[in-house]
Order: structure tokens, then sequence, then C-alpha cells
């Protein structure tokens, strides 16, 4: 090659090298700050963008003043039709037609989708947690408490699992163990609605309770359902048996109501939770038993979460040789959860 010729070709190549580096989407916020990246896909409010030097970023949409992309973009609208661009203004110059060609500005406003992110055949969330104390002096007291959950969703079916256990002792003696399992499957008959069947067995030796099983069935409205926040409510028919260490075995019908929710609060930093479990004699109107779970999780890195969780329970008719209607605890948990 003549020498000639090797400083324009070099020249040359650095500056489609340059021109590619520096394609890039871009994003202008309410507040003035300008953010590049690849747009990756907007649904639920949240628009996502790689960068190459945070990674992907979580934009608040409603803060997007204006979006620029290097290639024309396809976007669904809020009547439910697409329309293809470079350029986004949260107010548009002119309105929209179908005549425009791809490069007219379209209104961010009227943008609800974007290459919407993929959905996995079956959403799974899983936790699991873990807590212990021990206290030495004048006295001489050891807790250790477990908990874990799945939950899996596929189209119209959910199935949850999940179990608990605690065990206490203060000087050398037992002076706490209990346990429990679950399992829920729901149905969805229509987007909110659903049928459910479900199981419960519990035990307690300290209040006489070797085994209590419940058998249920009913139906049930999911109020809220996405990552942020949660809500259903159902009820049913019952069946519940409870075996006893000392005391005559007791069986009975029973209406049952659920309540589950939980919901992030303060951009994620907090999830508050409450689970509700109830049940009550169609044979006498004096037994009944409810199981109640809430707190606050704190997400601290990479699912790692920190738990702190109230439990009360309260049996309206207990065993004889139980020494009080009701139970609580406070319990404070390190865990993990993770969610697909």
């Amino acid at each position: 090659m003549k020498p000639g010729l090797r400083l324009p070709l070099i020249c040359f190549f650095a500056s489609i090298l340059i021109a590619g580096a520096a394609l890039a989407d871009e994003v202008l916020l309410d507040n003035g700050i300008r953010i590049t990246g690849m747009v990756l896909w907007l649904d639920a409010g949240r628009l996502v963008l790689a960068t190459d030097y945070a990674g992907e970023i979580n934009i608040d949409w409603q803060k997007v003043v204006s979006l620029t992309t290097d290639e024309p973009m396809t976007v669904k609208l809020q009547d439910g039709t697409t329309r293809t661009g470079i350029t986004f203004l949260r107010t548009s110059p002119a309105a929209a037609t179908e005549t425009e060609s791809a490069s007219a500005a379209i209104d961010l406003a009227a943008v609800t989708a974007i290459n919407t992110k993929p959905k996995p055949p079956i959403k799974i969330t899983a936790r699991v947690n873990a807590g212990f104390s021990r206290e030495k002096g004048n006295t001489d007291t050891e807790q250790i408490s477990f908990d874990g959950e799945l939950i899996a969703r596929k189209n119209r079916q959910r199935l949850s699992l999940g179990g608990a256990a605690i065990r206490e002792e203060a000087d050398g003696s037992l002076t706490s163990r209990n346990w429990r399992a679950y399992a829920k499957y729901d149905y969805f008959i229509k987007k909110r609605w659903f049928l459910y069947a479900s199981t419960l067995f519990e035990n307690d030796d300290f209040a006489d309770l070797d085994l209590r099983s419940t058998y249920s069935g009913g139906a049930g409205h999911q109020f809220f359902e996405s990552d942020d926040l949660n809500l259903s409510v159902s009820g049913g028919l019952a069946y519940v048996s409870e075996n006893f260490i000392q005391a005559e075995n007791v069986d009975f019908s029973a209406a049952q109501w659920l309540v589950r929710y939980d919901q992030y609060v303060l951009k994620n930093t907090l999830q508050l939770f409450h689970d509700d479990n109830g049940y009550i004699s169609l044979e006498d109107a004096n037994r009944w038993l409810i199981n109640t779970r809430q707190g606050i999780r704190f997400p601290v890195y990479k699912g790692l979460t920190l738990t702190f969780q109230y439990n009360y329970d309260y049996n309206n008719d207990p065993s004889p040789e139980a020494t009080s209607k009701w139970d609580s605890r406070l319990l404070f948990l390190l865990g993990w959860s993770f969610a697909n």
C-alpha cells in the first residue's frame, strides 16, 4: 500500500468506529438529565435501558420528556394500535396520523408498551427465612425459627406451597416447639375470580396439639396481582380434624376465610405483608381459630432480605390441656427471595 493512502484509510475506519460507538438511544428526563443506552422494553410503566456503564436502568415512564432512538422502533398505543418512529415527545408537535412518516414525533403519553418483556411460561416466586437467637447470663435461652414459601403461576393456575417451624429452649428445657405446612391450588375461572382447594397441617406440643389437619375449598377474588402489589380475599368451607396428645380428639366442619396482601412502598425500599387464615365452626359458633402473619421485609442485596414478623394465633376453644387460647411471637429473620 502506498504510504500516501495509509493515513486517509486509518482516519476513515477510525471515523466509522467512533460513529458506531456514538450511536445510542437517548432519554431526556424531566429534571434535565440525559441518559444514553439501548432501549430494551417498556412494561408496567417502567422503561428499561441497557447501558455499558451501569447495566440495566429502570426509569419511571412518567419522568421521560423525550426519547430518541437510532433505529425506528414500534410501540403500542393506548388505543391498542401500533406506531413506528424514532422520535418520541411527551407532547407531540402535531397530532399523529396514519400518513405520517416513521420519523414523525409520537406522543409519549399515548405509548403503553415497547418490546414488552417476555413473560416466563411459569412465573415463580420463592423465599426462605431463618432466625436464631441465643441469650446467656441470668437466663439461658435459645430460639431457632424457619419458614419458606414457593408460588408457581401459569396462565389460569397458581400453586402455593409453604411451611414454618419454631423451637425454643430456656435453661436447658424445651419451652416451645411447633410447625405448620400448607398447600393451596387456585384455578382462575376469570381474570380476577378463582376457585381454590387447600390443606393445612399444624403441630404444637405445648398446646396439646399433636396434629390439626384442615381441608378446604371455595372461591376468591384477586384484587391486585403484580410485582409491587398483591391482594386476594377468598372464602369457603373446610373440614377440621384435631388430634390432641392428651385431650379427646375433635373434628368439625367450618366456614373459612383467607386474606393475602403484600406491597412494596417507598420506592421498593420495604415490603409490607399480611396473611390471615381463619375458621369458624358450623356446628358450634364458640369454636373458631385465627392465624395471622404480618410484618415488614427489607430487600438488602441481590435477593437477600431482612424480615421483622409478628405471628398471632388464637383458638377460642383449645384443648383443656393448653395453658392459653392465644400465642404471639415477634421474629427477626434473615432470608433470600427469588422471582423470575
